[in-house]
């Protein structure tokens, strides 16, 4: 995955010492996620034997377009992360601040008791489901992987919630579902359908979201 072309750069590495390096990743994936507006633009897991991922993400920060980069590198138990853009006011402020955030909620999973760790990991990956759903929408993916990811999001928040009430998510994705199975699967989902599943992906992500803050108290 290259580095977007812009004019400045800032990074920061950040050392964790937990085997969860998946979590690691998705932890930190929510951090930069979680900012208004920040939409997945690339994705990369590696499988082998210690855990690689790589995550890219674009947005605004403070009004400037900004694209921004995880990769955590399970073997070396390290996370980079790096942002760009072709206006450095913002840069380093925003890498101090969120690495400092990565840091804390790391350290606060660590604290939880396994009950509320099991939670979080189901509701961290459901998130990342959105986040995949509106990216495969917007490049025009074929239907199946689409339906795989809200299957998968899915499960993942009834897993995460086992126990409480239902949760809406889990009932607006069941009707999803439903509509995206009649459809021809090797095929581009209608326009019209993909952009009313994209705005719906964005509430669940918002949902999604609400739920992990429980456990990861958010920026404000």
């Amino acid at each position: 995955m290259e580095a977007p072309a812009t004019k400045y750069t800032s990074s920061a590495s950040i050392d964790y010492s937990i085997p969860e390096s998946d979590v690691v990743f998705r932890i930190a994936w929510y951090v930069v996620g979680s900012q208004p507006g920040m939409l997945l633009t690339n994705y990369q897991e590696a499988e082998s034997k210690e855990f690689e991922g790589v995550v890219q993400l674009a947005g605004k920060i403070e009004d400037i377009p900004t694209t921004v980069r995880i990769s955590v590198d399970g073997g070396k138990k390290k996370i980079e992360l790096a942002a760009y853009s072709d206006d450095e006011s913002v840069l380093n402020d925003y890498v101090n601040g969120t690495s400092q955030f990565i840091k804390t909620s790391i350290g606060k999973y660590i604290d939880m008791d396994e009950s509320e760790t099991g939670r979080l990991r189901r509701a961290l990956v459901a998130k990342t489901c959105w986040d995949r759903v509106i990216q495969l929408i917007l490049s025009k993916s074929d239907t199946s992987p689409i339906y795989y990811q809200v299957a998968h999001g899915r499960e993942m928040m009834i897993k995460a919630t086992e126990g409480d009430d239902i949760h809406p998510i889990t009932l607006s994705t069941s009707g999803w579902l439903s509509r995206i199975e009649k459809l021809p699967q090797d095929k581009q989902m209608p326009s019209e359908l993909a952009t009313e599943l994209a705005k719906k992906s964005i509430e669940w992500k918002r949902e999604t979201q609400a739920f992990i803050e429980q456990y990861l108290s958010i920026r404000v």
